[in-house]
């Protein structure tokens, strides 16, 4: 959940969500290679500039015996660049109208570690256990699952402050919403997040800040979602962001790449577009997505979906909010859902929270200024609807879902 709101963030902030909706990346023919070469040609210049810049960082230093005024912490370097250790937990109770299913769980819990190696060089990685998907109440040991969810090592090459890239696994820079729960600000992710586009790559990062309110971010990594690349072929995507104003933040992005397994290979694109706004004590988020996949259907037909999202949220007081998210993800081919079918979702959240987040990974809701508490309580109802009739119960399906969820979030 490496993921720091893109105004006042520290140098190390990058993974849950930097890069939102430009130019889609090289044409169909030059596409292939493309993000492969990006990616080489990155970690070859990480390669050889880091060496030299750790080496300038490492100075001995005589140790004088029975001195007081040395610690090892002073022979070691450890006193300059600390290790910083955060994190987070999830519980929630949630109740399904429609089924009767109802829970509580101890769902989640994840352990960052944030390290510079010198003035150039810093490294992030964070740990995630979670109950796993779709574990039953049957009784019994509930499996759970433990995720590399983010592994980064990023450069910032000498006298170029505003450019920096990374490689590891990260956060898409792309849209609004974010995988981990204290970087949003309801209990449940969006249609639009789960379907229309990726939430993970593993690759490279560049990230150039033009100006105070342009920056550019660049990447290429083995595909959606993908851990290790599952055919030859590599995704590239690109971000322009724009922050006119203090509390104003657009951003447009591409992605563009062959997904599938071998021998099933085709071209998939998405361009998107994610927006915030904060006119007094209101936020207005959110994001629109265009996708495609070629040949997906068979020979020459391609299947296409699309989306939108927007979030309001208001803050009433010190310690309270209320949030409001409506959506709808079209997906006429059923590609993305499993069944050709129109999926719309309105979801009301009232927050108490109390406490304010250090500086660093835990620090702002993406692309605000809104500070992440250190402790939340979210009480949220959700509505869903379906052009078809494929929510509910397998006995009992229908077009309309209703779900309650109060969700505890904690951060260290």
């Amino acid at each position: 959940m490496a993921s720091i709101g893109t105004r006042a963030r520290p140098p190390h902030a990058m993974a849950k969500g930097d890069v939102r909706k430009p130019s889609l990346l090289p044409a169909a023919g030059g596409s292939r290679l493309g993000p492969a070469a990006l990616l080489a040609a990155g970690l070859l210049a990480l390669c050889a500039s880091a060496p030299s810049d750790l080496a300038a960082q490492s100075t001995d230093q005589p140790v004088q015996l029975g001195s007081s005024d040395q610690s090892l912490g002073d022979l070691t370097g450890e006193n300059s660049f600390p290790l910083q250790i955060t994190g987070f937990g999830v519980a929630d109770y949630s109740y399904d109208q429609t089924s009767g299913e109802n829970s509580a769980r101890a769902g989640k819990m994840a352990v960052a570690f944030f390290r510079e190696t010198s003035e150039k060089v810093w490294f992030f990685g964070q740990l995630t256990t979670s109950l796993s998907e779709g574990s039953g109440s049957s009784g019994g040991d509930i499996p759970t699952e433990i995720e590399i969810d983010n592994l980064i090592v990023n450069y910032t090459p000498g006298g170029a402050s505003g450019l920096s890239f990374s490689f590891g696994k990260f956060d898409v820079p792309v849209g609004f919403e974010r995988d981990d729960e204290p970087l949003n600000f309801q209990a449940s992710s969006s249609f639009n997040f789960e379907m229309a586009r990726p939430a993970k790559m593993v690759g490279l990062v560049g990230r150039w800040a033009v100006t105070p309110k342009v920056d550019i971010t660049a990447m290429a990594g083995n595909g959606w979602d993908a851990q290790v690349d599952p055919n030859k072929e590599k995704t590239g995507g690109l971000r322009l962001g724009f922050i006119p104003t203090e509390h104003t933040s657009f951003g447009v992005s591409g992605l563009l790449g062959g997904e599938g397994d071998p021998g099933s290979v085709h071209q998939r694109y998405l361009v998107s577009l994610d927006y915030a706004m904060e006119p007094g004590d209101w936020i207005v988020a959110g994001e629109a997505n265009w996708g495609g996949e070629h040949d997906a259907l068979g020979p020459g037909a391609g299947a296409t979906w699309n989306g939108a999202t927007v979030t309001l949220f208001r803050r009433l007081g010190e310690h309270f909010g209320t949030t409001l998210r409506g959506e709808t993800f079209h997906d006429p081919n059923g590609v993305r859902s499993g069944d050709a079918q129109t999926l719309q979702s309105l979801t009301f959240s009232p927050i108490w929270f109390v406490g304010t987040g250090q500086e660093g990974i835990f620090a702002n809701i993406e692309h605000t200024t809104f500070r992440i508490p250190r402790f939340q309580l979210r009480a949220e109802a959700r509505l869903d609807h379906s052009s078809e009739p494929l929510l509910g119960t397998e006995s009992d399906p229908g077009h309309w879902r209703m779900r309650y969820t109060l969700q505890l979030v904690t951060t260290f």
